[in-house]
């Protein structure tokens, strides 16, 4: 029987390792259109007090990108291919935007809004903080940056060090996906 090489990072890989990446591939270029159209948005997920599930403690920012027939993606199908690259920036960069001019037009609303300690030295990112937390004092007293776990231990230094400059900002941190990855609690209590 013959045997095929099929591309996927570089060595003999199973057909499947290769659907996957060819699966991959294609989720990334569907990204980048959305992208370079605009087709994105974030879905406001309501946060409620456990004691009292009428009440809405903050919503969650989520990001969504629309693909080009207009059907919403959830991040949760497309994240695992952008977060490690710069494409993962640009969209920390638009779930930022989208936030803070959400926290700008609704001066009631508290925002939490996903990010990757991956974003933390990107130039743009840092530029749209500043630039939304300047529209309007109240606004970072109202904004939780959700940093993902995963990310924040890859970089726990400069994660602590970013948290406790923003924290002077009014703004509020919390940890995403807290217990799926690496940290312990141990671990936690370096973050604050």
């Amino acid at each position: 029987m013959e045997q095929r090489q099929y591309i996927g990072n570089g060595e003999m890989d199973s057909p499947l390792s290769y659907a996957l990446n060819r699966g991959d591939q294609g989720i990334h270029q569907l990204v980048e259109r959305a992208i370079r159209h605009g087709d994105a948005m974030l879905a406001f997920q309501p946060i409620v007090v456990a004691k009292r599930p009428d009440t809405v403690a903050f919503y969650e920012g989520l990001i969504r990108i629309l693909d080009a027939d207009g059907n919403i993606l959830p991040a949760g199908q497309f994240m695992h291919v952008a977060e490690t690259r710069e494409i993962g920036r640009i969209i920390d960069c638009l779930a930022l935007e989208m936030g803070l001019q959400a926290l700008y037009e609704e001066p009631a609303l508290r925002l939490s809004v996903n990010m990757s300690a991956r974003s933390i030295g990107y130039p743009r990112w840092t530029e749209v903080l500043n630039k939304g937390l300047a529209m309007d004092k109240t606004i970072g007293e109202r904004l939780i940056l959700e940093i993902t776990e995963s990310s924040a231990m890859i970089m726990p230094e400069l994660v602590t060090v970013f948290m406790a400059n923003t924290h002077r900002r009014g703004v509020c941190f919390a940890l995403d996906d807290f217990g799926a990855g690496y940290t312990a609690f141990r671990h936690l209590k370096d973050f604050y």
